[in-house]
């Protein structure tokens, strides 16, 4: 099976001066300028300027330039690259209320509960059988819409939505089984 991402040789990579970010097969990031405007449109729902979604977009566009392995259609670049943006946005968020965290609006029980929903999680995960599992992480951790979970899988769209509902499903059990018995 092959897969969208293409793998860069040392012979594959032009001559550069020192210091260049470009790690990409010439012309992998044609789509990059023409995607620019609507990623900033995308940013600026969720942050609180315009300057800051710019520099998210910024952010964003030095990554995939940097990037090692680059999609090589439009819709899975335009897809990757979105996603490294919401993922530079959650860095900028999370960096944000890490320096705007005072010690009198704190909740001190506010880490060890998401921290305990995550290890709950997880743990949940484990005990999910393997193609559950392994569902679960390409749609819900990793992102893929039902689509391309079902290309990467070579499965019918139909057959991934109702595998991922199941799995959802038992994660659920697991997890309100494990709470009742604490």
């Amino acid at each position: 099976m092959s897969t969208p991402y293409q793998k860069l040789r040392a012979r594959d990579v032009p001559d550069e001066p020192a210091g260049a970010m470009s790690a990409a097969l010439p012309g992998a990031h044609d789509l990059l300028p023409g995607l620019l405007p609507a990623l900033r449109s995308f940013l600026r729902r969720f942050m609180r300027s315009a300057g800051e979604a710019n520099d998210i977009a910024q952010e964003a566009a030095v990554r995939a330039l940097g990037a090692k392995e680059v999609p090589q259609d439009r819709a899975a670049y335009r897809a990757w690259l979105y996603r490294i943006a919401r993922n530079a946005a959650i860095d900028a968020y999370r960096r944000r209320a890490a320096h705007a965290a005072e010690p009198d609006h704190v909740n001190p029980w506010g880490a060890d509960r998401a921290l305990i929903t995550a290890l709950s999680v997880r743990q949940a995960l484990a005990r999910l059988p393997h193609h559950q599992r392994r569902l679960l992480l390409l749609v819900d951790v990793e992102g893929l819409s039902y689509a391309e979970a079902a290309r990467a899988l070579d499965v019918p769209v139909g057959t991934v939505m109702s595998r991922v509902s199941r799995a959802r499903a038992a994660l659920l059990h697991i997890i309100t089984q494990g709470e009742r018995s604490e």
